[in-house]
């Protein structure tokens, strides 16, 4: 008898190709694992994700960051569902074709196109934030400057996009080292913060003040650091052993780094209660931490050098995932041929890499530019939209993976309890937004995901429909 997973590599019943020409199984478990867990950047989620859930979840943080993680798993469970059976390099736009038609794998397509690019531009933001808090604490307060924020976010993404145009291999020791190296620091301020503060587990675990929209609210703002956890299987073809490798990349970011950030939640929230003056006056949460654990102001200065530099490895990741799914569209003629080529000695989507970081830098440029008077708004609104452009992705893989299981007669009862649950608290994550909206500008961020993903669905769909048009029309005698 055949394996039931080896024989479901049937063909697409969608009109679906993968990029051909990358550097097929060079990517070791390790290396992948790696670069999964670097590209979510673990010290500055221990830096953010408390600070971003604290400000809408307050006492509830806990309970908004163990929704993130539970959610993101359940939903984990239904991608590796494909990633045990299929190897690509378009993600969830690869995946979905294998069960739905041309529509959805064109909304999938549509939806990570918004949000690759809304990653590449949130993430150089990161870069400049944590490098103007550096530079305030030294006393230069152009940090936060348009001009001089804008000089950091460029060349933050030059500096990824060329590591990511060398190849897989500079980008995963990067990306890994970077990541690495800051860990440490960022776990003893966290200590040091709650050991000074105390935990107030009493007022935490009662939800004192929360409410149950604002939890939600938190759950959206912090999920950012953990959505997109799949982009790994983009990488599918380039690494050894993929239908195990890639379940496991996949896999370790929402339970490994999720669990961490619940802890990380329930330390440091009354530290950052505490220092909320350093907060408001533009200090970082790591600093502000590292001041209120009693480390003095040299670590703090240092802290946010380090997690500035940290941050681009996630910079470094997510050029390399989102230049696979570009070079991907770019193989199915959703985009100009040209953007799919690969380079011939690196044997990375070169074009791709540089297409994907100049849509993200030009996308928070201009953001900025936009809102020069409150930039933090436009991180907040950047990292809202991650989220709710995942969304659509993510509910159609649930379904998919109910399809798929069902046709080869292996659906269980908790893989439609999984997919069932994990699909309505991503939706949730994105009605809760419309029903108890935020403050301002964040309460827009709905209707603008929205906007934005019928827009480029639309183009998408056209192009895909003339294409198809010219294929099918009979050649002139």
């Amino acid at each position: 008898m055949s394996n039931p997973i080896e024989a479901a590599d049937w063909a697409a019943p969608d009109e679906h190709h993968e990029v051909a020409g990358l550097d097929d199984g060079h990517l070791s478990r390790s290396q992948l694992v790696g670069l999964a867990l670097a590209s979510y950047i673990p010290p500055v989620g221990l830096a953010s994700v408390p600070a971003l859930m604290l400000a809408t979840a307050g006492n509830g943080s806990w309970l908004g960051a163990l929704i993130a993680a539970v959610a993101t798993s359940l939903v984990g469970l239904s991608i590796i569902s494909f990633a045990r059976r299929f190897v690509v390099t378009g993600s969830l736009y690869s995946y979905i074709s294998r069960v739905f038609g041309p529509w959805a794998r064109i909304l999938t397509g549509a939806a990570l196109f918004l949000g690759y690019i809304a990653q590449v531009g949130a993430i150089s933001f990161l870069v400049g934030l944590f490098s103007g808090s550096f530079l305030l604490s030294l006393g230069i307060g152009s940090g936060f400057d348009v001009g001089v924020q804008m000089i950091i976010y460029s060349g933050a993404v030059l500096i990824a996009a060329a590591i990511a145009y060398r190849g897989l291999d500079t980008s995963v020791r990067s990306a890994v080292t970077l990541a690495i190296v800051s860990v440490p620091l960022m776990v003893v301020i966290t200590v040091t913060a709650a050991v000074s503060s105390g935990l107030d587990l009493g007022t935490q675990l009662s939800l004192e003040g929360a409410t149950t929209s604002g939890i939600f609210q938190g759950v959206a703002a912090g999920a950012v650091f953990l959505v997109g956890f799949e982009s790994s299987t983009a990488l599918a073809s380039e690494t050894r052993d993929a239908k195990r490798a890639v379940p496991l990349a996949v896999m370790c970011v929402p339970l490994g780094l999720g669990a961490l950030y619940v802890v990380a939640t329930v330390l440091q929230v009354p530290a950052l209660l505490a220092a909320s003056d350093a907060l408001a006056a533009g200090t970082s949460p790591a600093a502000a931490l590292a001041v209120e654990g009693g480390l003095g102001s040299t670590v703090a200065t240092a802290t946010d050098l380090v997690l500035a530099v940290a941050t681009f490895a996630a910079l470094i990741g997510f050029v390399n995932y989102g230049s696979r799914f570009v070079a991907t569209l770019a193989t199915d003629r959703l985009m100009p041929a040209r953007t799919g080529r690969i380079h011939p000695r690196y044997q990375s989507p070169a074009t791709a890499v540089v297409t994907i970081s100049a849509l993200g830098l030009g996308a928070i440029l201009i953001l900025v530019a936009l809102n020069p008077d409150n930039i933090v708004n436009v991180y907040n609104s950047v990292a809202t939209l991650i989220v709710y452009f995942w969304v659509t992705p993510y509910l159609l893989i649930c379904a998919g993976a109910v399809k798929l299981l069902a046709r080869e007669g292996r659906l269980s009862p908790l893989a439609v309890v999984s997919s069932l649950v994990g699909a309505a608290a991503m939706a949730w994550m994105y009605l809760n937004g419309l029903i108890n909206p935020p403050a301002s500008p964040l309460d827009a961020m709905s209707y603008v995901a929205l906007v934005a993903l019928a827009v480029v669905f639309v183009v998408f769909l056209g192009i895909d429909l003339i294409g198809r048009s010219r294929r099918t029309e009979p050649e002139l005698s």
